[in-house]
């Protein structure tokens, strides 16, 4: 029995081609969606799954509260609180401490590497569940400057050799020795660091300066993810009474705010019902996953819905097959079964076109590790293989069940006497919504994204009140400053060069203070890069009032500084000229003269608006060099000249310098979402459009008759056409009345989120709108046309 289910369905496939191919198409594009759904969700749920009693894993986290008003919640807290919970808190078997202060630029055996890592101590492969490749997990981090790297990090490092006694040279001169290699986890971790270097390692590092002293800083709160394992799993409770206690008692000596600690459980990290300051990397909100599941949902339920239209159009032509069937003796199960499996079969097909979707979208860029909705490194894997086949088979239930509960209702006697005029859908009125819903969505999605990549085509393009064009950015990676600016202005073609201790092409990367004037209640957060003199002719930066740096922030007592207007109103000076020469204060005890106010200029991104800055000087704080080069020089050829004389000055080090109005480019790339919502603009419309095509046909089908009749009276085919197609042209002048005010406020509202924007344009919108607009009239047009030029005589013979 089961064969001839199998041989009729594959018959109804062959007949049917170029519908069995819409029904493959639009089932497969859903599905994809889906499947990258679950592969989202299978990642976040993986994180960390291999730790043995994760369940009396808690991490510590902070919550300040300023009196002014701002609060910060934090996934870290600050060195000093690990000590603290060693030495007074019984509830507990374990804590350690997670610095993630080891990274940059490190040299291994002549090699340049990029690091990242953190600090800890031997107890945390005592809470966690690393296992090692190759040392002693217990004596690895005894000692200082001592490292442990990861299996991946020793292949890339050291090769085949033995990677135990190697060193790595980090930029600041410090050396560390590898002591242990551990496995690389079974499953995705937030732990996800190159090396873990001995936490004895910091106070040693932090009294020679070449680490930020954060030990004995109690209100440092983004310094260390700080863990404990405590059992039984009850005393949580307790451990938060004694959190609390401690936190009133550092308060005592807080004049600023008010700390709260407190823990949360580790399984809890990701999914998170919210997420914190300075989080782990990995981390998903449980709302984000909602909402993609949702969409994967309603994607999958419209292209379902589709194939039910399509189905049912189509079955008018089946119907003489049905009550055949049955005056032979088939009962309503067998029509039923047959229209479910020829479903289940569709939808493997469709399954299988998925994965090849798929495949091509885990190699396409924006949609892998850089953008972090498709790792990479994702490969099938057997779960996966089975879940989509499950998956796939819900979905051809999902589109096959209604279709063929429909069909298998016909009644012999009334499909064999009145077929083509059998009306098995009423009035279509759920249909034609869901068309209309379909096209709205589409193109309120087409309108956001134009919107969207109108915005950052803006940006890009946007003066930001700086240089940005002939300058190049080579980081200095250890060098002085003072000596590598000598030697890089003497090569032919340089105009200047000057340092900083930032790369101004990324989001904010300088330092922050409270400063003030005279009241330290009233104190501004002033943003600050360290720089030199030469920065603000090389970046052209316009100085309104004042003059350029006086000193270089060496022995004088006060220091000069330079701040942008922004400071200025901050600092209570209304007319920015008499700032020029005033003294401000900061927590430190520093004083700094103004010597200049600079006109606002956009140091982030064009979509901020402008923070109070200042630029403060230091020898040794300065990273990078800008260098600003002619119009007319051959870009390649300087920039090796500038790398092989720093290469000289670092002693082999390699640098790789970039160009500023290239950097700012790919910062505001946003290749990746326009991708993403491109994919999903696309599969929205082509579920319309093919949603449109069954509706557009099962009517044709319904109306043979009625054309036939009006044809041989006198209606021409321009009539039968436009009798034909109006209703449908209609609907999608409904979803366009909907969609284009809908799309044109949100990317409004979108536009709103942006110190300088493009202007809102409803000339894109109506545009959209006509795109869509012609996509339907194709599907529409190429259907009643077919109708409108067919012989009636076929449809009427059997009359």
């Amino acid at each position: 029995m089961f064969k001839n289910y199998f041989k009729v369905a594959f018959r109804v496939f062959s007949k049917n081609r170029l519908i069995t191919f819409i029904n493959v198409f639009g089932l497969g594009l859903a599905m994809t969606v889906g499947m990258m759904v679950m592969i989202r969700m299978q990642q976040d749920l993986s994180y960390d799954n291999f730790h043995p009693q994760s369940g009396s894993i808690f991490r510590i986290i902070s919550l300040y509260h300023k009196k002014s008003g701002e609060q910060w919640k934090m996934a870290t807290t600050s060195l000093p609180l690990r000590q603290q919970i060693a030495d007074n808190f019984k509830d507990i078997r374990a804590v350690v401490n997670v610095y993630p202060a080891l990274g940059g630029k490190i040299k291994v055996d002549g090699k340049e590497f990029y690091l990242n890592g953190a600090f800890t101590e031997p107890s945390f492969f005592d809470i966690f569940g690393f296992t090692f490749w190759a040392g002693n997990p217990s004596t690895a981090l005894k000692e200082p400057n001592t490292v442990v790297i990861s299996q991946t990090a020793a292949k890339k490092y050291f090769g085949n050799e033995e990677p135990l006694g190697k060193l790595l040279i980090l930029e600041t001169g410090e050396t560390f020795m590898v002591t242990g290699v551990l496995n690389d986890p079974p499953s995705k971790t937030h732990f996800d660091y190159d090396a873990f270097a001995s936490w004895s390692s910091v106070k040693q590092m932090e009294d020679r300066k070449t680490l930020a002293a954060k030990s004995s800083d109690w209100f440092a709160l983004n310094a260390a993810y700080t863990f404990i394992k405590a059992t039984p799993r009850e005393n949580k409770n307790r451990i938060n009474a004694q959190l609390a206690d401690f936190a009133a008692t550092l308060n005592k000596n807080n004049t600023d705010g008010e700390i709260t600690f407190t823990t949360q459980e580790f399984d809890k990290i990701s999914p998170s019902g919210e997420m914190l300051g300075n989080e782990m990397n990995g981390v998903s909100p449980w709302g984000k996953i909602i909402a993609e599941i949702i969409i994967a949902a309603v994607i999958l339920l419209a292209a379902c819905f589709n194939y039910t239209n399509l189905t049912v159009a189509r079955a008018l032509s089946r119907a003489k097959e049905v009550g055949i069937r049955k005056i032979a003796g088939a009962k309503r199960i067998h029509v039923f079964v047959q229209y479910v499996i020829e479903a289940l079969l569709l939808s493997l097909l469709a399954l299988c076109l998925a994965w090849i979707f798929l495949s091509f979208i885990v190699r396409y860029a924006p949609f892998n590790d850089e953008y972090e909705f498709i790792p990479s490194a994702f490969t099938y894997n057997s779960p996966f293989v089975i879940y989509t086949i499950a998956f796939g088979l819900f979905a051809g239930l999902l589109a096959g069940i209604a279709p063929a509960w429909i069909l298998s209702s016909f009644t012999p006697l009334r499909v064999m006497k009145n077929l083509t005029t059998a009306k098995i859908m009423g009035k279509v009125s759920i249909q034609k919504t869901l068309i209309v819903f379909q096209y709205s969505l589409s193109l309120f999605i087409i309108i956001f994204l134009l919107t969207f990549y109108r915005q950052f085509s803006f940006m890009g393009k946007v003066d930001r009140g700086f240089a940005k064009d002939n300058i190049m950015v080579v980081p200095l990676n250890g060098i002085k400053a003072e000596r590598a600016v000598p030697e890089i202005n003497g090569i032919a073609g340089i105009r200047s060069s000057a340092a900083m201790s930032a790369e101004i092409s990324k989001r904010f990367g300088g330092m922050t203070m409270p400063a003030w004037t005279d009241d330290p209640q009233k104190s501004l957060k002033l943003q600050y890069y360290f720089t030199d003199p030469g920065f603000i002719s090389v970046m052209q930066l316009k100085i309104l009032a004042g003059n350029n740096f006086q000193t270089k922030g060496t022995a004088s007592v006060i220091e000069d500084i330079l701040i942008n207007e922004q400071a200025a109103i901050g600092l209570g000076f209304k007319d920015y000229r008499k700032a020029i020469g005033q003294l401000i204060k900061t927590s430190d005890t520093t004083q700094m003269r103004i010597a200049g106010v600079l006109k606002n200029f956009n140091y982030e991104s064009p979509g901020f608006p402008v923070f109070p800055l200042a630029f403060r000087t230091s020898k040794d704080a300065c990273n990078f060099l800008y260098i600003s080069v002619g119009n007319n020089v051959d870009r390649q050829a300087i920039a090796q000249k500038v790398a092989a004389t720093l290469q000289t000055s670092l002693h082999g080090i390699t640098v790789q310098p970039s160009w500023l109005d290239e950097d700012l480019q790919r910062a505001n790339d946003q290749t990746a979402t326009v991708s993403l919502l491109g994919y999903l603009a696309f599969i929205a419309t082509a579920i319309a459009t093919l949603g449109l095509l069954g509706l557009v046909t099962y009517t044709v089908q319904v109306k043979r008759k009625e054309i036939s009749i009006r044809k041989i009276i006198g209606a021409t085919e321009k009539q039968l056409i436009n009798m034909l197609s109006r209703r449908f042209i209609k609907l999608i002048f409904i979803a366009g009345f909907i969609a284009v005010p809908l799309g044109f406020l949100a990317g409004h509202l979108f536009l709103q989120n942006f110190v300088i924007r493009t202007n809102d344009s409803l000339l894109s919108a109506a545009l959209c709108f006509a795109f869509l607009l012609c996509i339907g009239l194709t599907t529409i047009i190429s259907q009643t046309w077919r109708a409108a030029t067919a012989n009636p005589a076929k449809d009427l013979h059997t009359e």
